[in-house]
């Protein structure tokens, strides 16, 4: 889900929250948090700050993807390496 989207989910949110609990919705209000909001989720995504997070393994320069491919199927093959049976819903993010 991209940024405008989640932004569009959280307005709906936060628009029927406050319908709910019987309270004036404040249009202007609501889209001040939710631009807020967005703006956060854009920044959050890119690709830099994710490495820098360490959410990922890091970006690869696309003049490198062959060569970085193939060190890592290299490694691999190499006997004794086995894989570990832990972290695999970090493996997933």
């Amino acid at each position: 889900m991209g940024p405008d989207q989640l932004a569009g989910v959280m307005e709906q949110i936060q628009t029927n929250s406050t319908k709910a609990k019987g309270l004036t919705v404040n249009a202007e209000e609501i889209k001040a948090n939710v631009q807020t909001f967005r703006d956060g989720v854009q920044r959050d995504s890119e690709c830099y700050r994710t490495s820098a997070a360490l959410l990922d393994d890091g970006i690869i320069s696309p003049l490198d993807t062959r060569d970085v491919l193939g060190v890592c199927l290299e490694v691999v093959r190499l006997p004794g390496i086995k894989g570990t049976e832990t972290h695999r819903v970090l493996a997933r993010m």
